[in-house]
């Protein structure tokens, strides 16, 4: 499977869409019923509240979105990951990854803001290489600004990456003052147009306007699988990230930047979510700069059997884990 996408093919896509059907089955086996409280507060409360009561079958409507929305964002993930040359050849395997990875806990395969926000960091990740190469970037960042502030409605805790965000502009090229207010002016502006709404309608209250937050512990999980999980996440990251390192030397310059980007991603993805009501379905988050690891171990590591006898470990640990029990809600129950 591994050696299917590990050079970029024509027939690529395909492949990997009868891929994403082979780990996401349960979406529509066991589909999962989605809790509306989650969303309150955001935009999405909306649109959930709206598919329940207007849909008959609510549950495989969002197992059909989500496996959607998880497809599109792997075949993103690729596109960007070729254009920018993040290896020497192009491949698919970032793709891959992701769809592997997210497969790994049945929140990361569910309908939830967090998901939606990934689209959001796929954006900001585009527009930020394309910035390395363009001399006026006035629009671009204040369009990147303007998408950071929408996903915070999403999402409250993508406030955090507001951060990542001037920290990876400041790494990606060299700005000025003026920038960072053009992009912080971007970040403001749904906030303001929110305000003038409320003050319309005479509702205008700090309350309503800033973002809820709050610090959350995830619940525990069974030593065994939550054991298994890390190590699967972990062991290709942990050479993934050696091999980067090894080849560091031969990348361009804004690749080098752009695998810094990367790794701070990461670092904020395991720590925004700490702020979330469920942390394990924020956690969604961290898979889009893991996959790019991921895929740097499947692709560099010289020893091949390795990363094949891996790649089907990790298959046969989705399976276990999506047919005991229905998708985890077994095994997964401490």
């Amino acid at each position: 499977m591994v050696a299917l996408f590990y050079k970029r093919s024509p027939f690529n896509p395909v492949l990997l869409f009868f891929f994403a059907i082979a780990v996401k089955l349960p979406l529509f086996i066991y589909p999962q019923a989605i809790e509306l409280s989650s969303f309150k507060g955001t935009p999405l409360f909306y649109f959930v509240q709206w598919v329940q009561l207007s849909s008959g079958k609510p549950l495989y409507i969002f197992s059909i979105l989500t496996f959607l929305i998880l497809f599109a964002q792997a075949l993103y993930l690729n596109y960007f990951f070729n254009r920018n040359k993040m290896t020497s050849r192009n491949t698919d395997l970032p793709g891959m990854s992701y769809l592997l990875m997210t497969s790994l806990l049945p929140e990361w395969s569910q309908f939830s803001a967090p998901l939606i926000i990934n689209f959001l960091v796929l954006f900001l990740l585009s527009s930020l290489f394309e910035s390395y190469h363009s001399a006026d970037t006035r629009r671009t960042l204040y369009n990147m600004g303007l998408a950071m502030g929408l996903g915070i409605f999403i999402y409250p805790p993508a406030l955090l990456l507001t951060g990542w965000f001037l920290l990876s502009l400041v790494i990606i090229r060299p700005v000025r003052i003026q920038e960072i207010i053009i992009s912080l002016l971007g970040v403001l502006t749904p906030f303001y147009f929110w305000g003038i709404w409320l003050f319309w309608n005479d509702q205008l209250s700090w309350a309503l306007i800033e973002p809820h937050i709050a610090f959350s512990i995830p619940n525990s999980l069974p030593v065994v699988w939550l054991g298994g999980i890390i190590f699967l996440l972990t062991i290709p990251f942990l050479i993934g990230f050696y091999h980067i390192q090894d080849q560091v030397r031969k990348m361009l310059i804004q690749v080098r930047r752009g695998w810094t980007v990367f790794f701070l991603l990461f670092l904020a993805g395991l720590f925004i979510p700490l702020f979330s009501l469920n942390p394990y379905t924020g956690w969604v988050i961290l898979l889009l700069p893991l996959s790019t690891y991921h895929a740097s171990f499947y692709y560099y590591t010289s020893f091949r059997i390795f990363p094949l006898l891996f790649f089907w470990v990790t298959f046969f640990f989705i399976l276990l884990n999506q047919f005991s029990g229905s998708w985890g809600k077994v095994i997964f129950v401490p």
